[in-house]
């Protein structure tokens, strides 16, 4: 039954249980619960009625005594009968100890026990010497052994049933076979409520086809960074600059501190087992691997439809083993990789010298934790972490819930785990069963009042039951779910603090979760990915759900963005993982562009130096146009020994727009071979043309034409024509000649009247105030950070020198296909905007269409979304955004917000989260998923790069305080 809530998000019904027997009252009291009640009741009261006193003192000190003594039985403790939660005790006290991997460390590590059972019946005596004991020494020794009988007959390795790994299936020592799949989330919570909708119905297709016992399992812990510091590194080894290795040291720090601190990774795993058919016996083992691996196969193909993949190993049998390792060893495994464990393991064994060694080694030896301390009724302790283990009651679930309500715990944060248990029941005996429990309750409510509060809970109970029956009769199957919270923390205070706060966080959705008391054991070896939860423990907790409820249980619903070779930007808002894209990579993206659009304010030029600033210290190229206060990019650029270029006017740097700059082509020779020759010059007069295009927007053909030959003319006097031959210099092999400059053009156009008006307008740039564009190139082109700062042009300029910059660049973007570099074009809507034209605009739009191809990538960056799209319509800007695989979307007004949606298909949600950013949030748009995420950077970072007037005044107030002690010194 789907309900259609004002948002339009679908709401889904979870029933009370209706077939469970051993109730009264409608469900709502056990019925062993009120036998001990009574017995309790009854018990307690009858003597009290038979003491020497007053009647009326008597019937008070029942009252007093008996009926709370009742309630205390009715209601029970944890969710369990009195006579169930003693016998629970009792049991955990029989079999509390440590557990290690041999039966004689068992002995060891629980001797105190013995002793204290010992000490009970004998004096206890300690002898230093063995000559000196006495004769009955042995018969103590067996006493001893006795007591250790339970310690002894149960190592880790009885304990971790697993008989061995093989086809990338567990085998179990109870002959059971096990497939786990580890499965890449979706963002599901920021998709359109159609998007839900559809992953659902995929998803509860997949049900109708699985198993009939799943687990599915979410595992989190501290986000492990070791990787990407190892590659940091080693970029940092290869840096030949002191001063930038000096930054990789800050930023190696800086990512130690986030990751130990604020960040979380998590991972998904679905867990099956094979089902033999009923009818069939003498299965092949080859018969096995088939069913499973055709399983598999519908899990990829369904899961895909979702949204899902499933996440391909090169190795399956040390997948499984790794998942093992890091589950039970927590601590270990963040410092000890699994092929490191493997080793040691593979060692100690072949130290027995035995050369049948290597054939005894169990999977388990390669997972087990050194001990198990199962000596505490609230948590367990393996592998210097404490575990605690709970689980939402039957009746501790809300009853409507919405898609994806299980974020709510996968997300809760780091060392929290959560298992979903999923049973199918046969359809035709759970009809059967509803049918009868229906009749039985509607013959009871006819003999209770309507203002009888049992009549209340009949009729629910009645209507829950109708629910059910129609359901299966729609198709729909009839599950039991049970949901495990595993809670872990490195101190028994920290765990109890999470057990209250996820107990708090549950409260505050109206559910409820209850601590395994004194049944840790049964709990830890459900939670293992064995597909096999504790029977006494899934009878009591579990819930009955239909086909559509069960879908709504979807629990791979924490999307994390994190490639092991990008640049970090911060932490995911949702689920606390680190955020970082490795634009190219391009089995995840089409393309290494990105867009960056933001109101002003809102951390768009931080956010550009956050990223050239970490590209720059992987090894990437950087290569940045500013068009507007360039000056905030001096610091960063000066602390990375960046090249400044300012094209302005009066200003020394200037870069020659006639140059033909020599491009090595080595790697294209390498890879494709000799390629055709194609005239340099042509090419370079095709860019030129843009260029006067800016310069004088209302040029005719003929003055076109006229142009084209006055340029042809320069090159040619200065000994250059269309053959390349002719670019090299006599005098320095290997060099180009000396190229001509705006200058020796304007001389050739004011030869002829009818280039003069050309000549007259191109006088600006030669004669007048703007006469430093007129020079040769002055500054260094072959830095790795390069920042060209037009931002003091004004008018037509502006845009003429935003082209110089971007022609320089898109040289050296087409320099060596296997290295990779970036272009950053901040207010691009100054080139491809109204006050630009159309052979400028296609020209950008021309480079961020094929840049992919010389192995770079553009970054745009607008705040200025009309002028973004005016141009012809929005054609560039709409060109320019299509060829961005990543967008990252600052804070925006609700005008723009909503312009972005139609553009993007952005959900209300994700709308509604951008109009409220604060400074250094963001959305990021890539593939389909999107991420919110809160930008991250250093002290270091944020001094080199804000732009904040505040901070950049403190930042002043601390230079000018460290100023007179540096003279001092």
């Amino acid at each position: 039954m789907v309900e259609i809530s004002r948002e339009e998000r679908d709401v889904y019904l979870i029933p009370q249980n209706f077939v469970d027997t051993g109730t009264i009252l409608g469900g709502t009291v056990k019925l062993r619960n009120a036998v001990e009640a009574a017995v309790l009741a009854v018990g307690s009261a009858v003597p009290l009625f038979y003491l020497p006193l007053a009647f009326n003192i008597r019937l008070m000190i029942v009252i007093a005594v008996s009926v709370p003594l009742a309630v205390f039985g009715v209601v029970g403790f944890g969710g369990d009968s009195l006579t169930q939660f003693v016998a629970h005790w009792f049991r955990f006290m029989k079999r509390r100890r440590i557990v290690t991997p041999t039966q004689q460390g068992n002995l060891e590590a629980n001797r105190h026990r013995h002793l204290r059972l010992i000490s009970k019946r004998y004096r206890v005596v300690y002898y230093d010497d063995s000559d000196t004991l006495p004769h009955n020494a042995q018969v103590l020794q067996r006493k001893a052994d006795r007591h250790g009988k339970l310690v002894k007959r149960q190592t880790l390795y009885d304990l971790l049933p697993i008989e061995k790994i093989e086809n990338g299936i567990l085998h179990t020592t109870d002959e059971r076979h096990i497939k786990i799949l580890e499965i890449e989330p979706i963002n599901f919570l920021l998709r359109s409520p159609r998007e839900q909708r559809s992953v659902i119905y995929s998803f509860a297709s997949l049900l109708k086809v699985s198993p009939v016992r799943l687990q599915f399992k979410s595992f989190s812990r501290k986000a492990d960074v070791n990787a990407y510091l190892d590659k940091l590194r080693r970029d940092a080894a290869n840096e030949p600059d002191a001063a930038v290795r000096k930054r990789h040291m800050s930023y190696i720090r800086f990512v130690k501190r986030l990751g130990s601190r604020d960040a979380v990774s998590r991972r998904f795993f679905v867990i099956f087992q094979y089902e033999a058919p009923t009818n069939e016996r003498n299965i092949s083992y080859a018969e096995i691997v088939s069913t499973l691996e055709t399983t598999a196969r519908n899990f990829r193909t369904y899961l895909a439809q979702c949204g899902n993949a499933i996440v391909e190993h090169e190795n399956e049998d040390e997948f499984l083993t790794d998942v093992f390792y890091t589950l039970l060893n927590r601590r270990t495994a963040v410092q000890v990789p699994l092929q490191e464990r493997i080793q040691d393991v593979l060692a100690s064994y072949l130290a027995q010298n035995d050369t049948t060694a290597l054939d005894k080694i169990p999977p388990a030896a390669f997972m087990i934790p050194p001990s198990l301390d199962l000596k505490h009724g609230r948590y367990l302790y393996m592998d210097g972490t404490y575990h605690a283990y709970l689980m939402i009651p039957a009746d501790g679930y809300r009853a409507q819930v919405t898609a994806g309500w299980m974020a709510l715990l996968v997300n809760a944060g780091e060392g929290i785990d959560v298992d979903l248990f999923l049973e199918r029941q046969p359809k035709e005996r759970m009809m059967q069963k509803i049918g009868q429990q229906i009749r039985i309750n509607r013959s009871k409510i006819k003999d209770t009042s309507d203002t009888n509060s049992d009549f209340d809970d009949l009729s629910n109970a009645i209507r829950s039951g109708y629910y059910l029956k129609d359901g299966l009769a729609n198709n729909e199957d009839f599950y039991y779910a049970a949901i495990l919270v595993t809670v872990t923390a490195a101190s028994v205070k920290d765990l109890e603090w999470r057990i209250g706060e996820i107990r708090k966080l549950m409260v505050s959705q109206d559910m409820n979760l209850q601590l395994c008391s004194f049944r840790q054991e049964a709990a830890f070896l459900s939670s293992l990915p064995l597909c096999a939860p504790d029977a006494a423990l899934f009878k009591k907790y579990r819930r009955n759900i239909l086909t559509s409820t069960a879908a709504s249980f979807y629990p791979f619903v924490s999307f994390e963005l994190c490639d092991t070779n990008g640049v970090l930007l911060g932490v995911n808002k949702y689920n606390n993982s680190l955020v970082s894209l490795d634009n190219f990579n391009t089995r995840i993206y089409k393309n290494a562009n990105m867009a960056i659009f933001g109101t002003s304010g809102a951390g768009k030029t931080f956010t550009m130096q956050l990223i050239a600033r970490r590209m720059r210290l992987a090894g990437t190229p950087v290569y940045i146009i500013a068009p507007l206060k360039g000056h905030e990019f001096y610091r960063q650029a000066k602390a990375l020994n960046g090249t400044i270029i300012r094209i302005v006017p009066g200003s020394p740097d200037c870069i020659n727009v006639m140059e033909i700059r020599k491009i090595d082509h080595t790697s294209s020779e390498l890879l494709d071979g000799p390629m055709p020759e194609q005239s340099e010059l042509a090419a370079k007069i095709q860019k030129l043309h843009i260029f006067f295009s800016l310069l004088i927007p209302d040029l005719s053909n003929e003055e076109r034409q006229l142009l084209d030959e006055a340029i042809v003319t320069t090159y040619r006097n200065k000994g250059i024509t269309y053959d390349n031959a002719s670019l090299d210099d006599p005098a320095h092999p290997g060099q180009y000649r000396e190229m001509p400059i705006l200058g020796d053009l304007h001389t050739v156009l004011s030869a002829a009247p009818e280039t003069r008006r050309i000549a007259n307008i191109l006088n600006r740039l030669v004669h007048g105030s703007a006469s430093s564009f007129n020079r040769q190139t002055n500054v260094n082109l072959d830095n790795s950070y390069v920042v060209i700062d037009i931002s003091e042009l004004s008018g037509d300029l502006l845009t003429v020198g935003m082209y110089i910059g971007l022609d320089y660049m898109w040289d050296k973007a087409k320099e060596d296909l296997t290295r990779r570099k970036q272009i950053f074009i901040d207010e691009v809507w100054q080139i491809i905007g109204a006050s630009s034209n159309a052979l400028a605009a296609n020209y950008v739009f021309e480079a961020v269409k094929t840049i992919r191809g010389y192995g770079g990538g553009v970054l745009v960056a607008t705040q200025d979304l009309n002028d973004f799209f005016s141009l012809e319509d929005g054609k560039y800007g709409r060109g320019i955004l299509n060829n961005c695989k990543i967008k990252i979307i600052l804070n925006l007004e609700e005008e723009e917000a909503q312009r972005v949606q139609s553009v993007l298909k952005l959900t209300d949600a994700e709308i509604d989260n951008i109009t409220r950013f604060e400074r250094g949030s963001a959305l990021i748009v890539t593939n389909s998923n999107n991420v919110t995420v809160d930008m991250r950077c250093s002290e270091e970072e944020k001094d080199l790069i804000t732009t904040d007037r505040d901070e950049l005044r403190r930042i002043v107030e601390r230079k000018m305080q460290n100023q007179p002690e540096t003279e001092e010194s």
